[in-house]
């Protein structure tokens, strides 16, 4: 949204330079265009594809493959303050990695669950994501006792660097995380020498448009999913450049 906007001020301030009139106008119908396309749901569906392999959801124990522990990921922590008070609710993406959490616990019955996430701003935050997703899943009846909350992570890999030690032998565990960002953490878990079998939430911003003329219709969740997309694309081609990934991208399951 800041780049629509900061955009637009641009284009519209480069209308007034009798000189730059054309490439202005020119600069409008291309951010008005990008947009327009990364709000339909067939382009974002197209974006976010080219993002992961296609990652199904856990169904049976076998498909698990063995794995004796579960590590749910945080994608995100809100927080609203007001007067001194502070109510603090998971994002959207983290809620859906709680309830995949909390649907393969009772699959499985893991020894030990692994909630990951720091504190994403001192300033807003009072708890971790780590916390925030340990009350959603004992919330969802997932035992307190067999639940381990990771606190020092900023970023995924730090996430994995993290959730290492904590597995205390676990060889094989099940990640869980939004689909569009399985890829990056699988890369980044399986840099550190660890064995993760994707377990993705179900969360999805446009599939329920894709077999419709809704596809080409805008949306803001598809807009949301292009951002996520390009962000993870950005974020797969830092993590190579600074080394933390030494493995290549997974194949299809």
């Amino acid at each position: 949204m800041g780049l629509l906007v900061f955009g637009t001020l641009a284009g519209v301030a480069l209308l007034y330079v009798r000189r730059l009139t054309r490439w202005a106008r020119l600069w409008l119908v291309f951010l008005s265009v990008s947009y327009l396309l990364l709000s339909m749901p067939a382009v974002s569906w197209w974006l976010e594809r080219g993002t992961r392999p296609t990652y199904a959801p856990i169904a049976t124990a076998a498909q698990a493959r063995d794995a004796t522990a579960i590590v749910v990921l945080g994608n995100g922590l809100v927080s609203y303050q007001e007067s001194g008070l502070t109510v603090e609710s998971l994002t959207r993406r983290s809620a859906y990695n709680a309830l995949e959490g909390a649907r393969l616990y009772r699959l499985l019955h893991p020894s030990t669950v692994i909630a990951s996430g720091g504190l994403g701003d001192q300033e807003m935050h009072r708890r971790s994501e780590g916390e925030a997703l340990r009350d959603a899943l004992v919330s969802l009846g997932v035992p307190r006792e067999v639940i381990v909350v990771e606190t020092n992570s900023t970023n995924t890999a730090d996430q994995a660097q993290f959730v290492a030690p904590l597995l205390h032998g676990h060889r094989r565990f099940v990640l869980i995380t939004a689909p569009i960002h399985m890829p990056r953490a699988l890369a980044l878990f399986r840099s550190r020498g660890l064995d993760p079998v994707p377990g993705p939430s179900r969360i999805d911003y446009t599939s329920g448009f894709q077999d419709s003329m809704l596809r080409f219709l805008p949306t803001s969740n598809a807009l949301r999913a292009s951002e996520l997309s390009m962000y993870e694309y950005l974020g797969f081609v830092y993590a190579k450049t600074r080394g933390w990934i030494d493995t290549p991208r997974d194949a299809p399951q």
